[in-house]
């Protein structure tokens, strides 16, 4: 179901869920009580929730703000010295 945004003569804006068959063009406002007439705005298309659109979400947001990093993912550290020499001799795994 598509999302509508309302305003009502009070400058109070909410939103309700109505299907596309509804031929509402207004609806009270839960603030005031005044009718409040159906707003033209764009689509709510961020609010799919699905795996798909957040997946579009976060490609469009690496786009222009990437994430940095300092090593290779999944890359394994340089192993540290150990404290004392003689470890250094032990067998390793």
């Amino acid at each position: 179901m598509p999302l509508y945004e309302f305003r009502c003569a009070n400058a109070h804006r909410h939103e309700l869920l109505l299907p596309m068959s509804a031929t509402e063009r207004s609806a009270d406002c839960p603030h005031c009580g005044a009718p409040a007439a159906r707003l033209i705005s764009a689509p709510a298309l961020g609010r799919l929730g699905s795996e798909r659109a957040r997946l579009i979400e976060s490609t469009a947001a690496s786009a222009h703000a990437p994430a940095v990093v300092d090593r290779v993912p999944g890359a394994r550290s340089a192993p540290r010295p150990a404290p004392d020499p003689r470890h250094a001799r032990l067998p390793r795994p």
